[in-house]
């Protein structure tokens, strides 16, 4: 019995070993594709492609008696580690990041791992050269890194208002600055009048992801000012990088996050109160729930627990959205409305 275990444990070896090289095989064509791409001018993410591919897997998967279940687990693994491979940098830029928080993070894994020269400072020395050991990019005294960089990343919140003011005044001429505020309408006007005064070129921007590492294939929004110039070369550079850049304008994007962030946010909150109220209402424990939770609300509680993670920005996008109180009110409304058509 047991020459046959370790026969067979021998054969899956064999079997991983080829899996292995089979991986690597695939992560070498997924380089590959990454060089036409960016010559090309296409992004990292292929909507359409990645569609086809897991039709393919599945219809695979049954015909050779594997899980479908087991297809959803290992194919958006392999989909991000091979928009990781297919990154390419093109040019290489200088580029500074004031902050040290979780969107700092974020960009600081994504902009070393396409090969550009990151610096990370801030008010904190400290705290910024531990995110800069962590990806072995540099810390630089924020004066310096002023001068050093090409483009001037504001990872800050915007109720850092007077150091971030204390920043822009100090930018020298040509140099690319870009925030990535979630709410527009407090300060672009404001950085614009700037940017014109101080002959340095404003780019407003906002990463549509949340604090994750090596956030290949993520959307990023593009906002041009009036001292933007040639908004081709931002949108190249935040392709070459891995991200699929989406250009808009400061009122459409206000519009478009008081449905994707204040709305949605809002119901969550919501539910966030709702569930330990009717829980204590109906008695329910913490165990009983999570022994009896369906797939749907696991999901759910994951994606309140990530807006838990973030409440402040959460509640700054509530407050600062200039249609957020629309969107509440909507939802609201609409809400009221099912439970009306519900009846008793």
């Amino acid at each position: 019995m047991s020459s046959d275990l370790e026969k067979l444990r021998k054969e899956i070896e064999d079997v991983d070993s080829q899996i292995l090289e089979l991986l690597q095989r695939r992560l070498k064509l997924s380089s590959k594709i990454g060089e036409i791409k960016r010559k090309s001018g296409k992004d990292v993410t292929d909507t359409k492609r990645e569609e086809y591919v897991k039709a393919y897997w599945l219809e695979k998967a049954r015909y050779l008696g594997i899980p479908e279940s087991m297809v959803n687990l290992i194919l958006p693994i392999l989909f991000s580690y091979s928009k990781l491979y297919q990154i390419s940098p093109g040019k290489k830029k200088k580029i500074v990041i004031f902050g040290y928080g979780g969107m700092s993070r974020s960009l600081l894994s994504l902009l070393i791992l396409a090969g550009h020269n990151v610096v990370v400072t801030g008010r904190n020395p400290h705290k910024a050269q531990i995110l800069s050991n962590e990806f072995n990019a540099v810390y630089m005294e924020p004066g310096q890194a002023i001068n050093w960089g090409e483009y001037i990343i504001l990872a800050l919140s915007p109720s850092a208002r007077d150091y971030i003011l204390n920043i822009l005044s100090k930018v020298p001429n040509n140099k690319v600055v870009m925030d990535i505020f979630s709410s527009k309408v407090t300060f672009f006007k404001e950085i614009e009048e700037i940017s014109k005064k101080n002959s340095f070129r404003y780019v407003s921007t906002h990463p549509l992801f949340g604090p994750i590492l090596y956030p290949v294939g993520e959307r990023i929004a593009i906002i041009p000012s009036v001292t933007s110039g040639d908004i081709s070369e931002v949108v190249e550079f935040w392709r070459d990088s891995g991200l699929q850049p989406v250009l808009t304008t400061v009122e459409e994007h206000e519009k478009a996050m008081a449905i994707v962030q204040v709305l949605s946010h809002f119901f969550i909150l919501g539910l966030n109160k709702a569930i330990p109220s009717l829980q204590k209402e109906l008695e329910i424990n913490d165990k009983v729930l999570k022994d009896l939770q369906t797939t749907n609300f696991r999901e759910v509680s994951k994606i309140i627990s990530r807006v838990n993670e973030l409440y402040p920005v959460i509640i700054e996008i509530q407050k600062t959205n200039p249609y957020a109180y629309k969107a509440r009110e909507i939802g609201i409304k609409e809400l009221k409305q099912v439970k009306d058509e519900l009846g008793e």
